[in-house]
């Protein structure tokens, strides 16, 4: 989820964040796509539309000599039928970040602090501070501006508060996607509300003023809003190359003449081989030839091995803080209920899913002995 959240920042619009953001004149991307600063068509000096790279686009013209027919008729095999109005909207939920596509519904900020800390809290901290490996979602407004000369500098950092350009697609977002063990579960009043919660919590104003806890949040709220970073993204300016060559086809290499580099590939080899000494997390791993995962380098107990490894790398987000139910590794009462079940629909579980938690936790090329040690461990710290 941690790598889900930072790509929805990444991937609101096509524009790349501008390194200097103190500079008097940005072309930062608008909000409204109609305001764009570069046309989809563009023309040469003789008027001719033109492709990126200056090529002329001209109409091609299709004569269709024949109509091919399947031999397969599509009657009475069920291929589908015209989608409804009804049946469009329901898929239509994307939001610009205009605002665009909000629904309707209102909540107030101190309601929505409330459903944040039932819904959210246990993943992001009651006041957006992240836990454990979970995102931060609040705070560093400012920040984006330092330059950390050492480790122990401050240095930026990005969070939904100081690092997104537009607030309003991550109501496409949260209600979408969240909250991890039950996405989709949000009505669109409590959506609100978390992001209202979440604004206030970063500090941000909405014409001058500040978001109070009786502030109520819904559609034309968002639309106000406008945030620190808004005009810290460059467009992706699509009429401007990535290459600057420039366009002759006169004088050509003889294909005849050019040498072809080929790289060899072998799928076998292994680099660095098994073995090596390789970084997890900032802690020391070796690999074994035996399966993916790796073993702790320290001395370890006849018990752990390779299950240790796998719970610290794929199961500890959330049995190490109890996200969406998980039994915490190390609490006998978490535990007690699954001490209860056959060890073999334990296994079972851990194989197939159960509940909010996926098959194999969400590594499926785990082999099945490996997922079995792992639950054995488990089993074994928990006791």
């Amino acid at each position: 989820m941690y790598i889900f959240m930072r790509n929805l920042i990444l991937i609101l619009s096509s524009f790349a964040l501008v390194s200097n953001l103190s500079a008097a004149k940005l072309n930062y991307t608008p909000a409204n796509p109609d305001k764009y600063p570069y046309s989809s068509v563009a023309k040469d000096k003789n008027g001719n539309k033109t492709n990126v790279d200056g090529a002329i686009l001209r109409k091609t013209y299709i004569k269709v000599t024949e109509t091919y027919k399947s031999p397969i008729s599509g009657k009475n095999h069920n291929f589908g039928k015209k989608a409804s109005k009804a049946t469009l909207k329901a898929w239509n939920t994307d939001v610009r970040p205009d605002g665009k596509g909000l629904p309707s519904g209102k909540m107030s900020v101190e309601q929505g602090a409330q459903v944040f800390s039932a819904k959210c809290a246990v993943c992001h901290g009651d006041f957006g501070e992240g836990v454990d490996r979970f995102p931060v979602l609040a705070g560093g407004v400012g920040t984006l501006k330092l330059h950390p000369k050492t480790g122990g500098d401050p240095k930026p950092l990005k969070t939904l508060g100081s690092y997104a350009p537009y607030i309003a697609p991550f109501f496409w977002y949260i209600q979408t996607a969240m909250p991890l063990s039950a996405p989709k579960s949000l009505s669109n009043s409590q959506v609100y509300g978390i992001l209202g919660y979440l604004l206030q919590l970063s500090e941000i104003q909405v014409n001058g003023k500040d978001i109070e806890d009786d502030t109520i949040i819904n559609r034309d709220f968002i639309k106000a809003v406008h945030m620190p970073n808004e005009k810290g993204f460059e467009y992706n300016n699509l009429r401007k190359a990535d290459t600057h060559n420039t366009r002759c086809m006169k004088n050509c290499i003889d294909p005849s003449k050019m040498v072809v580099m080929h790289i060899k590939t072998d799928a076998t080899v292994v680099e660095p081989p098994f073995g090596k000494e390789r970084y997890y997390f900032g802690k020391n791993y070796s690999r074994t030839v035996e399966a993916k995962y790796p073993n702790h380098t320290q001395k370890l107990s006849k018990d752990d091995g390779i299950g240790k490894s796998i719970y610290e790398n794929t199961c500890a987000g959330c049995h190490k803080s109890g996200v969406a139910g998980a039994p915490k590794l190390g609490n006998k009462a978490d535990w007690a209920h699954v001490r209860k079940e056959d060890v073999k629909d334990v296994f079972e579980h851990a194989l197939k899913g159960f509940n909010a938690m996926p098959p194999k936790g969400g590594d499926m090329s785990l082999k099945d002995e490996d997922v079995k040690s792992t639950v054995k461990y488990m089993l074994e710290k928990s006791k």
